[in-house]
């Protein structure tokens, strides 16, 4: 971090003083010098991780961590289940049919907003094949709203009204530096084009734009994350963010994807080494912000998922559902997940399921809730707690209070 950027947090520290202990606060501190800030619109985005500062989500982010309570610091929600492409990566792959009407999405997001949620993620399929999609952006009022596309129909028109509904980001996924590499993964000739093409009216019509790729083994190897990074930086987009591929939808049968722990140490050292530079995007690397020594896995405790027609599951990976919120109330699910999901763990719990998942090849996802109480029940959390989380919860009993939005 530069120094401009500690000017910036200043008063954001001197607000964590009153709540925690010195010894978090400098952890803390430690693990942003490991961030490239991005100034945006006079706000401060660490990454996507984080609300952008200050925001009124930003204070309810902060509020949260300091009565430590239990809310989706981030909520994604799959909008449709249709999109242009068939990426053979695509974690939405083999889910169940079907979307929501606009009535329908429109109060999924209210129930989202109500249990405390403090960012809003649209995603699919692919967001942007709704017609409604600014008057979802427009429902997500109050929350950090972010969205996830191939750039598919994106023009500057859609672009400026999407800004002006309240997106704060939209990000882009790219398979590859190269188009041709792209076209193939997508299956369609000129969806590299549209993607770039996305980024740059993302960028013009002032919205925080990123760029997202799986991280598989060949790119590292090939050093196609270094050159990604280096695209990023000549189109001059805030953010290039890294996922780690896991064995979820049209991915489940392939475990064989999973990094090593020394690949994943290389994404996460590419992270660090990166933004250290204090120049170009911020590097958001999975492997690095998920890892033990950060926030760890969140699923089903600061992270939920709401898929095309409703199932409620821990995250956009892991391919079970506690419920669904057309059939009874979000809140209800949410606080009923408590009793799997209480507190984070090391270790990506996706990851750690997926072997009984994946061999149910002929079944559609998510699992039902029956099956995935039992798979909850033998995938229990240890004692262990991420980093991040070790001073600030480890002497405190979770609880799950009502938010206060007012």
């Amino acid at each position: 971090m530069r120094v401009i950027d500690w000017i910036k947090l200043t008063p954001v520290f001197a607000r964590c003083f009153r709540h925690l202990s010195v010894k978090h606060l400098c952890y803390m501190a430690r693990m942003l010098c490991h961030e490239n800030p991005q100034h945006h619109k006079g706000q401060l985005y660490v990454n996507t991780f984080f609300p952008p500062y200050p925001s009124k989500a930003f204070s309810i982010f902060l509020d949260a961590v300091f009565e430590r309570r239990r809310v989706p610091f981030s909520a994604y929600f799959a909008v449709t289940d249709r999109c242009p492409y068939k990426c053979p990566h695509c974690s939405y792959g083999r889910h169940v049919a079907g979307h929501m009407n606009t009535e329908q999405a429109v109060e999924a997001i209210e129930q989202i907003k109500a249990i405390g949620t403090i960012t809003i993620g649209f995603t699919g399929g692919e967001p942007l094949v709704r017609d409604d999609i600014v008057k979802l952006v427009e429902a997500t009022s109050d929350t950090n709203c972010i969205m996830f596309s191939t750039g598919y129909r994106l023009d500057s028109q859609l672009a400026d009204n999407l800004s002006h509904a309240g997106l704060n980001c939209l990000t882009i996924g790219l398979e590859s530096d190269d188009s041709s590499q792209h076209d193939e993964i997508r299956g369609a000739h000129g969806s590299y084009d549209e993607g770039i093409n996305a980024a740059e009216l993302s960028l013009n019509a002032g919205l925080y734009t990123a760029i997202s790729t799986v991280g598989t083994r060949k790119k590292i190897r090939d050093g196609q994350i270094e050159r990604m990074a280096e695209l990023a930086t000549r189109l001059g987009v805030h953010e290039f963010r890294i996922l780690e591929p896991v064995p979820t939808g049209r991915y489940s049968e392939d475990q064989c994807e999973i990094l090593s722990p020394e690949e994943s140490r290389k994404l996460a050292d590419f992270h660090k080494k990166w933004n250290r530079k204090g120049k170009g995007p911020a590097i958001a690397s999975f492997a690095h912000l998920e890892s033990d020594e950060m926030f760890g896995c969140g699923a089903g405790y600061h992270h939920l998922f709401i898929d095309a027609v409703g199932n409620v599951c821990p995250c956009d990976l892991t391919q079970i559902s506690m419920g669904n919120l057309l059939q009874e109330p979000l809140s209800d699910i949410w606080d009923r997940m408590s009793e799997w999901f209480n507190l984070p763990r090391c270790g990506c719990f996706a990851k750690e399921i997926c072997n009984e998942i994946s061999s149910k090849a002929t079944l559609e996802f998510p699992i039902c809730k029956d099956k995935s109480v039992k798979i909850c029940h033998a995938h229990k959390r240890d004692d262990r707690l991420p980093g991040v989380f070790e001073g600030l919860l480890k002497d405190h009993k979770p609880s799950n209070p009502q938010p206060n939005r007012q």
